[in-house]
């Protein structure tokens, strides 16, 4: 008698959505870590900002980023669950959580205004308005993917499993970008700290 032979289940691919997302999000990853390279260079003779600190509005807004994600993940547990109403709630919550972190961010920027920083003058100065604002410009469409979850989750019905398989796949393409999103803030921040 010959023993038991193991069937390899075959491996997840990926699908041609997070592939396409994967290519979106190296190419933003690469543009940030050229951007920080470039002010490294243009910063590294110029004299620090005197009587200068890190606005705290950005620290609240990396806790709206982070508390937004929480949301997200959770979002994306009740939608594996086909539980639409949490999953819609929780979805409205991490919009909500991205506008209040873009919120916060403009309040850091004026907060650096009244300091003295201005984006021309100094690159010490100006890099906090452009690793900042360019974030904040790809959050915007993160926020944008998210309402569009929002409007799509508005035709799910219980019991249809074919597009609650298509928004899943979208949830997890959107739910990619927006980590992604949150993860780079946070290294954007712990570089403006070293920086300033």
């Amino acid at each position: 008698m010959h023993p038991p032979v193991e069937i390899a289940e075959p491996k997840p691919s990926v699908s041609l959505g997070m592939f396409g997302m994967i290519l979106v999000l190296a190419a933003i990853g690469a543009f940030f870590i050229a951007l920080a390279v470039a002010y490294a260079f243009a910063i590294q003779d110029r004299p620090a900002q005197p009587n200068v600190h890190l606005s705290n509005w950005f620290w609240v807004s990396t806790v709206f980023m982070v508390l937004s994600s929480g949301a997200l993940q959770w979002a994306r547990r009740d939608l594996r669950m086909a539980r639409l109403a949490p999953y819609r709630m929780c979805l409205w919550l991490t919009f909500g959580l991205g506008v209040l972190f873009l919120i916060t961010q403009l309040l850091g920027c004026q907060d650096l205004a009244t300091q003295g920083v201005y984006v021309v003058g100094n690159p010490r100065g100006s890099m906090y308005y452009v690793f900042s604002g360019i974030h904040a410009f790809h959050l915007l469409g993160g926020l944008g993917g998210m309402y569009w979850l929002i409007r799509r989750a508005g035709d799910l019905t219980d019991g249809e499993e074919q597009p609650l398989r298509k928004h899943r796949a979208a949830a997890k393409n959107t739910a990619a970008y927006w980590h992604f999103m949150g993860v780079l803030w946070v290294g954007l921040l712990i570089l403006l700290f070293a920086w300033q």
